[in-house]
């Protein structure tokens, strides 16, 4: 077992954003959440990632109960996300928005680092290396010294995915990671997330409104709907269900 919910809601006020929600996410696999705009989608990864509080339920990932943590300290867990609107440092280099995330994997403290100590600067070599890597994998590897400001949408994209890859993560959250992107970029983000499935055996769990492309992208798809599950399964059947039609798909597949 990677992850498991049991009974998570969440209220904002007098709003039911999430109510009662069960989730499983096994290691490896890669899952689809779909739902309407409000459907609580974020607000699920928000809870996961501890930027919010549930009124009720558990959150166990790997061994450990969620609920509780600081935020810093899902990354050390090994839980990494996107946002649906990008959160990279405009001011940093390509690779130093990379490296924010590659730096969990340092043990040195600020003092070490201050004084540039011997084992502060192997650190900084391997999260160098690390965020390398990812860079070249993502094909960023080229842009890697220019700053983050006034790239264009799609690679501004990929760059927020590789920096959630240098996390070397065991759970993948992507909020919506082909808003705004073209019929091409598409196709090369989902290439490009199939690849670090492959590479990197995370669980992954999307959120997307494109239907064509997390069916075709994930071997589960879970809906949500006015913070209540109401389908989990394969694409193929979720697809079909009546009442996943009548919240987001409009028309049948």
């Amino acid at each position: 077992m990677t992850l498991e919910i049991g009974g998570l809601t969440v209220r904002f006020g007098g709003v039911t954003a999430l109510s009662e929600v069960d989730l499983t996410v096994r290691p490896g696999e890669l899952v689809g959440l779909i739902g309407p705009n409000g459907a609580g989608k974020t607000t699920l990864f928000d809870c996961l990632t501890r930027r919010r509080d549930p009124v009720a339920g558990r959150m166990l990932f790997e061994t450990g109960e969620l609920g509780g943590l600081p935020p810093y300290e899902v990354a050390g867990r090994g839980i990494a996300r996107t946002f649906q609107h990008l959160g990279l440092f405009p001011g940093l280099s390509v690779r130093e928005n990379v490296m924010v995330g590659a730096h969990r994997h340092g043990r040195s403290g600020f003092g070490a680092a201050a004084l540039r100590l011997a084992r502060s600067r192997r650190e900084e070599r391997e999260i160098h290396r690390i965020a390398d890597e990812v860079l070249e994998r993502m094909g960023l590897l080229p842009l890697a010294d220019h700053p983050a400001a006034h790239l264009p949408h799609g690679t501004l994209k990929r760059i927020e995915i590789a920096r959630a890859l240098a996390v070397r993560p065991r759970l993948l959250l992507l909020d919506e990671p082909i808003s705004g992107l073209g019929q091409d970029e598409v196709a090369e983000i989902a290439r490009l997330i199939r690849d670090a499935h492959f590479v990197s055996g995370a669980a992954i769990i999307v959120v997307e409104h494109h239907m064509e492309f997390v069916m075709g992208l994930c071997g589960r798809i879970v809906c949500l709907d006015s913070g209540r599950k109401i389908a989990d399964g394969p694409p193929d059947r979720v697809s079909r269900d009546p009442a996943v039609i009548d919240a987001c798909l409009g028309v049948a597949p």
